[in-house]
């Protein structure tokens, strides 16, 4: 009726107020200290626990890290060569691209074109080699002939100095007997002093076809010099139009871009991942991922105020272990670690990477990434569990 409140609507006043303070309730309550396992903090810093552990979220990766393999842009992706999970050596080939075949033509050409240039520089050094024995035989055989002529002329020499000294011994014979009274003829004395006479122009002659044998032979040395100069200076010309050193260099450009764009395994291990497909063209993502799983690690993201416990924990000699539950384990099961040394705590403090599950947790935390390398045995297990966030707990190793 008017001027009265039905009871339907104070109830509905009622319950729409007892709703709103429920709502306000959950979304300005102080939230409680998340806790791992153990009772140990996550996320706050607050130790609850009595042990003083340190819980932290953390990541399962190869302690090398996750290798991506790149191939040249624009390639096809053929076949791939290696299996995931396939131990593979450095160097292995791991896919087959489309344009390793048009490299592997460039380089065998160039090879071939260095072959050629290599034969046609053998064959211009051959021929300076022939040119240069040729003038080798001409100096020779110019040699042998001078030396003959000029031994014919000192032999001639001798033969003249002989007749000219019978001519004169002739000459002092007759004076000496017209001296003594004998008479001499006139044509004697005459034919005496011609003798003597064509001795001296003879011998005068012949010295003369000496000097110049001697000189034609000194010209004969410095043609010679000269004809080899120009072999040699034909040869060096001849050798700078083959261009062997740029051949080679562009071989050797040729191996190296031949042996980038291939896809081989950049360290031992095994391939984790494959980003591509066979028909896929490559571009300026990874085509794989690789890592080598023998080593492997969980980083603990510490949260800023606990990260003091586990530096002093190193600093003062004690062993910090490390539990790591993986629940995908099931049963309880967790893995073994140990941090090694102070060197495998960060300096820097930065933002979570990894989130808790819960509704209620500290989405946004600051913290310290610790590496905890993990046992053999415990190794061996997370390596098929790359990436996978885990809870892990530090505690001292005297415990």
């Amino acid at each position: 009726r008017p001027g009265k409140i039905s009871l339907g609507l104070i109830l509905s006043l009622v319950l729409n107020a007892t709703l709103a303070a429920g709502v306000a309730f959950l979304l300005f309550a102080p939230k409680p200290p998340a806790t791992a396992p153990g009772g140990t903090t996550t996320g706050g810093g607050t130790d609850t626990s009595a042990a003083g552990d340190v819980s932290a979220l953390g990541r399962v990766q190869p302690a090398g890290g996750l290798i991506a393999v790149f191939g040249p842009p624009g390639d096809r992706v053929v076949r791939f060569e290696s299996a995931l999970d396939k131990p593979v050596t450095a160097r292995t080939k791991l896919a087959t691209l489309s344009g390793e075949a048009e490299r592997d033509s460039q380089v065998k050409a160039l090879e071939a074109q260095i072959t050629e240039a290599k034969a046609l520089r053998a064959a211009i050094e051959a021929s300076k080699k022939a040119k240069l024995e040729d003038i080798d035989a001409e100096a020779r055989q110019a040699v042998v002939s001078a030396e003959q002529d000029a031994n014919a002329l000192d032999a001639k020499v001798k033969a003249v100095d002989a007749q000219r000294e019978r001519a004169a011994a002739t000459q002092r014979r007759l004076k000496s007997a017209k001296e003594a009274g004998v008479k001499v003829s006139a044509q004697e004395e005459e034919e005496v002093t011609a003798l003597l006479a064509q001795a001296d122009a003879e011998r005068q002659a012949t010295l003369a076809q000496k000097e110049k044998i001697r000189v034609v032979k000194e010209e004969g040395e410095k043609s010679i010099t000269a004809k080899k100069a120009t072999v040699d200076a034909e040869t060096q010309r001849a050798l700078a139009q083959v261009p062997l050193t740029t051949l080679e260099a562009n071989l050797e450009a040729a191996k190296q871009k031949l042996d980038s764009g291939r896809l081989l395994a950049p360290i031992g291990g095994r391939v984790v991942r494959t980003l591509a497909r066979p028909g896929d063209t490559v571009t300026t993502q990874p085509v794989l991922q690789m890592a080598n799983t023998d080593s492997m690690v969980v980083i603990a993201e510490v949260y800023e105020t606990d990260v003091g416990k586990v530096r002093g924990w190193l600093s003062s000699g004690k062993p910090v272990k490390a539990e790591v539950d993986m629940r995908v384990l099931g049963d309880g099961k967790k893995l073994t670690g140990v941090v090694r040394d102070p060197s495998k705590v960060a300096t820097v403090v930065a933002k979570n990477v990894l989130t808790p599950l819960g509704p209620r947790e500290d989405a946004d935390r600051r913290v310290v990434e610790v590496e905890v390398e993990l046992d053999g045995s415990s190794a061996a297990v997370a390596k098929d569990y790359i990436g996978l966030q885990v809870r892990v707990r530090l505690y001292t190793g005297d415990k």
